[in-house]
Formats: C-alpha cells, sequence, structure tokens
C-alpha cells in the first residue's frame, strides 16, 4: 500500500519487517511499543518535509477593526506558508513581517487608521494564545484571508486510524530501528530501503516544481511579481 495505512495494517507489516512472528498473540507483549515507534517516526518524516499532499487552504473573514485572527484548528502554525486576501477580486499576498516600521506608518495600538486592504502579518502571542495579527487594521467587513500551508497530522492512536505518511517509508525506518537495537544484521538493508523510499518519494515532488509564469504572467511557485493594490485609508473621528 501507500499512503491511508490503518495503524493496526501498519503493525502487522512491521511485525514482518522487524523480524518478528506475524501471529499477533505471539508477539503482543511489544504491540504498544510499534504503535509509538510508528507514531514518532512519522511524525518526524512529516517535521523535515513540505509534503506537498498535506497542504491545504483554509478562508478567514476579516472584520472591521480587528487585527488578532484564529490560525485554522487543522492548520499547522509552525507550516504556514502564505496569507493572500481576496481584494477587488483578486487575491493578492500578504507579507510576513510586521516591524516598527509599518507601526510608525499606521500604529495598531491606537486603531485610528484603518485602512484595506491588509499588508502585512505576523503571528503574534496575544496572551491566551498564538493568533495572527495583521496590519493595517481591517477598515471594511467580509474581507477573505486565505491561509496556505501544512495541515497538521491526523491522530493515529486507534488500530482504524490511518497514516498520512507512506506504509513502506515509514515501517522500514522503524523496522531499522528495531532491528539495530538486537544487533541484527538485517538493520542496514532496512534502513536503505527505508532511505530509498523516501528519496523517490520526495524526488517525484521536486520533480514537478518549475519556477515558471502561468498564464497570468505571475510565479507558479506562488510568489508574486505584480505591484500592489494601493491602501484605501478610513481615518475615524472622535
Amino acid at each position: 500500500m501507500a499512503r491511508g495505512t490503518t495503524l493496526g495494517e501498519a503493525v502487522n507489516q512491521l511485525r514482518i519487517a522487524a523480524s518478528f512472528d506475524p501471529n499477533p498473540a505471539l508477539s503482543i507483549n511489544v504491540v504498544e511499543q510499534m504503535k509509538q515507534l510508528l507514531r514518532e517516526e512519522q511524525e518526524r518524516l512529516y517535521d523535515e518535509f513540505d509534503w506537498p499532499f498535506l497542504k491545504i487552504t483554509r478562508d478567514v473573514t476579516m472584520e472591521a477593526g480587528s487585527r488578532y485572527y484564529d490560525v485554522p484548528t487543522d492548520l499547522s502554525l509552525e507550516r504556514l506558508q502564505k496569507v493572500d486576501i481576496l481584494y477587488g477580486g483578486t487575491w493578492v499576498p500578504v507579507e510576513r513581517g510586521i516591524s516598527l516600521d509599518e507601526y510608525n506608518a499606521s500604529n495598531s495600538d491606537d486603531d485610528d487608521n484603518r485602512m484595506d486592504p491588509v499588508q502585512r502579518w505576523d503571528v503574534k502571542d496575544t496572551g491566551t494564545a498564538a493568533q495572527i495579527e495583521v496590519w493595517p487594521i481591517p477598515a471594511s467587513d467580509g474581507g477573505s484571508l486565505r491561509f496556505t500551508g501544512i495541515r497538521d497530522l491526523a491522530p493515529l492512536i486507534q488500530n482504524s486510524d490511518t497514516m498520512d505518511l507512506d506504509d513502506q517509508m515509514v515501517v522500514n525506518f522503524v523496522a531499522a530501528e528495531m532491528l539495530a537495537s538486537r544487533n541484527d544484521k538485517a538493520a542496514s538493508s532496512k534502513l536503505a530501503k527505508a532511505k530509498a523510499r523516501r528519496e523517490t518519494l520526495q524526488g517525484r515532488v521536486m520533480k514537478t516544481r518549475r519556477n515558471t509564469l502561468n498564464l497570468a504572467g505571475r510565479p507558479m511557485d506562488g510568489s508574486s511579481c505584480e505591484r500592489r493594490p494601493p491602501l484605501v485609508a478610513y481615518v475615524r473621528t472622535p
């Protein structure tokens, strides 16, 4: 199989790959260890590479005067790749980073100079949780803020839970670790198979990436080569 293998199936694969008896009744004492190792290995492989099939987009509706927004619950904050805003019927990139230069131009703490569209974003600890801050503070309701990034891994606790990453890659890495702990000479071949599988899967992803322009004249990698729309300021009066 590949992706979508259940935890129970992965444990059965691991029994064989790590040279345990495939009869569940004869290796039941290591099942929980196997499950934990599978979870940890999938998390390690998830952390080290942006697997494109885990990329998602989530839209958040902005409100006039709202400076902070929650990160969508299934989107990993550490793997947030880009933010765009729908303005005038066009998706416009919002740059990351809010510095003193921005606050000097429009001080969000005063909230007396709201503008559309928002131009920048950053992560900020607001005291209770990490949220997304936008600058300048939006002047209008209803704007759409689109987050693009790598989603969190699905839970891998119950036997019926499914793996997000390739089962052969994960199982062989774990089998190599378990075999090495027993000084089994087969550990090196399992590790080689795991690395080869990872290189194959990541290589397929890299081959599809092209630094070219689409029909709209924008880079296919999602970056922007066009001018931003002008800010429209709404000065609040007492």
